[in-house]
């Protein structure tokens, strides 16, 4: 009986332990979006408008994955990537911005 009673015991105890810790807040990190800060339209066109100038939608036709690894593909790609680290990215987004009016 002794030990039904102790083993009664620590059962009560872990599940006490055990829901409060199941009670405790989510930390405010899982709050924030794991795909980074929202975009607006125009910065969603304007990246759009330089993936485009750079050639790389060409590359993306029908289902097929395009060759990456193709110079044709990482030239138009690193093209891309200069047009959208550079100031033409901000120009772009005040045309599009612009153009919105």
């Amino acid at each position: 009986m002794q030990i039904l009673r102790k083993t009664a015991l620590i059962l009560a105890l872990a599940a006490g332990v055990s829901g409060t810790a199941l009670a405790q807040q989510a930390p405010s990190t899982a709050l924030t979006s794991p795909y980074g800060a929202s975009l607006s339209r125009a910065e969603v066109l304007a990246d759009l408008a330089l993936w485009k100038r750079a050639g790389v939608d060409r590359f993306w036709r029908g289902e097929a994955t395009p060759d990456i690894y193709s110079p044709e593909y990482k030239a138009a790609f690193s093209e891309y990537v200069r047009l959208r680290s550079g100031p033409d990215y901000q120009a772009e987004v005040q045309r599009q911005n612009e153009s919105r009016r």
